[in-house]
């Protein structure tokens, strides 16, 4: 295998957990699954996972977030520090995928958010939101280097992240049950 490579049907990596919400990475690809709101602890969080990713990997990265709809929009001061972290993470992302799970309301809510951020950064190309996790897993690919997970992996990975959380696994194709 190519150095820095994934194995294409790698074993879930370690999930590390905070208060509601789980974080990975794999290869170049960070994936979150939020079950409770997005607030400045659980943002910092995610971010020092982001930051870690972003500190080995040479090139850019791939950033994937799944919200359940417990996990609440954020407030002005979270609003802030997403805006931060994007700071961050945009200039080296080649693509940022938010996945709301959940019923038809949560999806318009969440896309209606990601709208907004859309207008304010001009990164239509990059940020995306994704009906499911197979869109999600499809939009990875279109982007995927040498050192991207297969789907194989990333469904893998999305049911350790329910797991870590003691939620129901996803059905096989990473729909949430």
């Amino acid at each position: 295998m190519e150095h820095g490579a994934v194995a294409r049907h790698a074993e879930p990596p370690p999930v590390s957990v905070f208060d509601g919400v789980a974080s990975t990475t794999l290869g170049d690809v960070l994936l979150s699954l939020w079950r409770t709101p997005a607030e400045l602890a659980r943002i910092e969080h995610v971010m020092a996972v982001t930051e870690e990713l972003l500190g080995r990997t040479p090139g850019s990265i791939v950033a994937c977030q799944f919200l359940l709809a417990t996990a609440s929009p954020p407030g002005r001061a979270e609003r802030s520090a997403v805006r931060a972290g994007l700071r961050i993470v945009l200039p080296r992302a080649r693509r940022l995928i938010t996945v709301p799970l959940g019923d038809a309301t949560w999806h318009a809510v969440v896309r209606t958010l990601i709208r907004a951020a859309l207008v304010l950064t001009r990164q239509a190309k990059i940020i995306k939101v994704a009906a499911g996790a197979p869109e999600a897993f499809d939009l990875v690919a279109e982007v995927a280097t040498p050192r991207s997970p297969g789907r194989d992996a990333l469904e893998a990975t999305f049911a350790a992240l329910h797991a870590a959380l003691d939620l129901p696994s996803p059905r096989r194709g990473g729909r949430a049950r």
